[in-house]
């Protein structure tokens, strides 16, 4: 079956970079596991946000539109997934129509729109609730 490469990006708030390499940790280190990129954009700041309307779409479309990808984690919520959702549902190619799309909170607006691009989606944990109480039983 071979590994699964899951991409991270942030399109709305800033992942802390402790969370990232909590995740790693939680999610091992099989041969046959997930294998977890963190887009750098994930950890760039510009305000509350991970990095500029821009830099968050781009970092979104780098890892949708790349056949290499799996899936779409989203890192967090916050409103910032509505800003830059209208720019990445248009500039989605066929290899981001293959893809599985997971979060929830302010980022269902953003899959929303991919649902109705036909893309699948999951409304589930992100890899920021690692900081909430109970939170490696989420992910």
């Amino acid at each position: 079956m071979g590994t699964k490469l899951i991409g991270i990006v942030a399109p709305a708030a800033r992942l802390d970079p402790l969370i990232a390499e909590r995740l790693r940790l939680v999610a091992g280190d099989s041969e046959n596991g997930p294998h977890l990129f963190f887009h750098p954009q994930c950890f760039l700041s510009d305000g509350h946000f991970a990095g500029d309307d821009d830099a968050r779409a781009r970092a979104f479309l780098d890892v949708a539109n790349d056949p290499h990808f799996h899936a779409v984690w989203i890192a967090r919520g916050g409103y910032g997934s509505c800003r830059i959702a209208e720019r990445v549902l248009s500039e989605l190619n066929g290899y981001a129509r293959e893809k599985l799309y997971l979060g929830y909170s302010d980022a269902a607006f953003l899959l929303a729109g991919l649902y109705a691009k036909g893309c699948r989606v999951a409304h589930g944990p992100m890899p920021a609730d690692l900081a909430r109480p109970g939170g490696e039983a989420a992910v």
